[in-house]
C-alpha cells in the first residue's frame, strides 16, 4: 500500500545513493511487485508510470506537500550557491573597481521627464 513515506521514496529510488534506502521503505510498505518492476526496468518508463499511480494512491495534499519540500530543498541549495558565487573576490575586481572610483564611478541616472 502507497504511504506518504514509500512515495517519497519512490523518488529517491533513481538516486544512487539513495536507492537501498527507498528500496527497503517501499518493501517495509508491501510494495514487492513495484519494487520489481523498478529493479528490472531498464528505462524512466515504468517509474514515470509509477509515480502517477503513487500520486493518485496518497492523495493531493500529500503530492503538494512533497512537492513543497523539495521546492525548499533547491531554494536553499540555489540560495547557497548564489551567495558563494556573490562572495568572490579577486585581485583583479577590486584593481577594477578603484580605477572607476577614479573616473567617478557609476554614472547618476537621469530622470525620465
Amino acid at each position: 500500500m502507497w504511504t506518504p513515506q514509500s512515495y517519497n521514496a519512490l523518488f529517491d529510488y533513481a538516486n544512487p545513493a539513495k536507492k537501498d534506502h527507498a528500496r527497503q521503505t517501499m518493501l517495509a510498505d508491501g510494495l514487492i511487485e513495484e519494487v520489481a518492476t523498478l529493479d528490472k526496468s531498464k528505462s524512466l518508463g515504468d517509474w514515470y508510470r509509477m509515480t502517477t499511480v503513487a500520486a493518485e494512491a496518497v492523495g493531493p495534499k500529500v503530492v503538494e506537500e512533497s512537492a513543497n519540500q523539495a521546492e525548499h530543498e533547491l531554494n536553499a541549495a540555489a540560495a547557497a550557491l548564489g551567495k558563494k558565487g556573490g562572495s568572490v573576490k579577486s585581485d583583479r575586481k577590486a584593481t577594477s573597481s578603484r580605477e572607476n572610483g577614479r573616473k567617478g564611478g557609476r554614472p547618476r541616472k537621469k530622470p525620465i521627464s
